[in-house]
């Protein structure tokens, strides 16, 4: 996991080491109650994961997207607006922060 500050947003890249992301589940891959076929059942879940973070991350105004790493799982990014300067000081200095 990384983060790297920009001058209007955040971005953050998150690594897996599994088995990657099969091409034809690429674009199905954020939709609610998907599931990997390569994960198979013993994997568990509901597939609403990723198409809940997609979700949040939209609804704060950023992007989320997934590179595929052949044989070595996926990387997945997602950005958020940074605060503004104003925002900040705001929220350092409220009571109890």
């Amino acid at each position: 996991i990384r983060a790297i500050p920009n001058k209007a947003d955040v971005s953050v890249e998150v690594q897996d080491q599994g088995p990657g992301i099969n091409p034809s589940e690429r674009k199905r891959l954020f939709q609610p109650y998907h599931s990997s076929a390569s994960k198979g059942k013993e994997a568990g879940g509901l597939g609403i994961g990723l198409a809940l973070c997609k979700m949040l991350v939209e609804l704060q105004g950023g992007k989320i997207w997934v590179k595929n790493r052949p044989g070595k799982g996926a990387s997945f990014f997602f950005t958020l607006p940074a605060l503004e300067t104003r925002e900040r000081e705001f929220l350092q200095s409220e009571p109890g922060s």
